[in-house]
């Protein structure tokens, strides 16, 4: 079996895992916060970009 194909198939059971645990624990989130994780996934976004183009001008 070619690696490609091992890592797509752990990748696929660890996403299974993760939304199987957290459909069986959701809890309802509040505009409070869904305003509050809105905002801190903005900062990261704009994070990460700016590090990828750190990482791209310096080789």
């Amino acid at each position: 079996m070619p690696p490609i194909v091992s890592i797509l198939l752990v990748l696929t059971l660890a996403i299974l895992a993760v939304v199987m645990f957290t459909s069986r624990t959701a809890k309802p989130v509040t505009e409070k916060q869904m305003h509050k994780y809105g905002n801190i996934i903005r900062i990261l976004i704009v994070v990460m970009m700016v590090s990828a183009a750190v990482k791209m001008c310096t080789g």
